[in-house]
């Protein structure tokens, strides 16, 4: 799906992430480097990142449990050890992000990092197989997931989720540090925001969460679904790249109109909503 054209059909799949496996989510992706030790292992609409260190890997989510093999298959044609996987980063609380956890942990022994306030949502699910889904720590907003020279920090930035977290890190490139962000998902599609017993704060949460993500200084930028950010745009540019060009997933401008269109897309729900309900009393 290249481009700002596919943008709302994505939205429109990821709203209905509760339901069947969309046909091709699946589908592998080429993997490849997107900036120091941080790689993309994902298939072709769900994201998976590998961090490389020498006392082994970090894994940031491990998606459908048919997404398994994919990311397995990716991680050693970038000549790494899939065995090696010391921690996985759970990702937000949808299946299409944490069904394969519990795979995940049975074929590497990884820890299992979970946010909080995903806790219950994660708990409450129930993988494929009658596994259990695993959780091995439990982390809030501001605290960090290291191994080896690799430090991520998590940022709880609720709305798609209760406890969405994104995660900075710092990345080196040509002798520059740049603030990376592997983005949670500020995706609104599909939500209610009107009424919604479980979560009942919604819209004044999301809102918060739109200033706050723009407080950061996100200049590497990449998210829960390549959509988001542009893989496919963004993986030619970067098989085109000639010595001296600069690295397409630096993009602090793309990344600030991305949260630019989700809180517009936000705010249209909710007045769509709002006006729905008055038009039933």
């Amino acid at each position: 799906m290249p481009g700002k054209s596919c943008t709302f059909l994505a939205c429109l799949l990821l709203s209905s992430v509760l339901q069947a496996q969309p046909p091709g989510w699946n589908d592998p992706f080429p993997p490849h480097r997107v900036m120091d030790n941080l790689y993309y292992v994902g298939t072709s609409q769900l994201a998976s990142w590998l961090l490389t260190t020498d006392e082994g890997h970090i894994l940031v989510s491990s998606n459908y449990e048919s997404s398994v093999s994919v990311i397995l298959a990716a991680v050693e044609d970038l000549g790494f050890k899939f065995s090696d996987i010391r921690i996985l980063i759970s990702g937000h609380a949808h299946p299409d992000h944490v069904e394969g956890d519990a795979l995940v942990k049975q074929l590497t022994g990884a820890e299992v990092v979970v946010g909080r306030l995903e806790l219950p949502y994660v708990q409450a699910f129930q993988p494929p197989g009658g596994k259990v889904q695993p959780v091995d720590r439990i982390i809030d907003d501001g605290d960090t997931v290291s191994l080896g020279d690799t430090s991520l920090t998590a940022h709880v930035l609720p709305g798609h989720t209760r406890g969405c977290i994104s995660w900075s890190l710092q990345l080196e490139e040509a002798g520059q540090t740049y603030y990376g962000w592997i983005e949670c998902s500020l995706n609104n599609l599909g939500i209610r925001f009107v009424d919604n017993q479980e979560f009942p704060d919604i819209v004044e949460v999301f809102r918060e969460t739109f200033t706050k993500a723009r407080e950061f200084p996100v200049e590497v930028f990449v998210s829960s679904h390549g959509v988001f950010y542009g893989l496919e745009e963004k993986y030619v540019k970067l098989l085109n790249r000639k010595p001296g060009d600069p690295n397409p997933f630096v993009d602090p401008t793309g990344y600030q109109a991305h949260v630019d269109e989700y809180e517009a897309l936000f705010e249209a729900m909710v007045a769509r909503q709002q006006a729905e309900a008055a038009s039933d009393d």
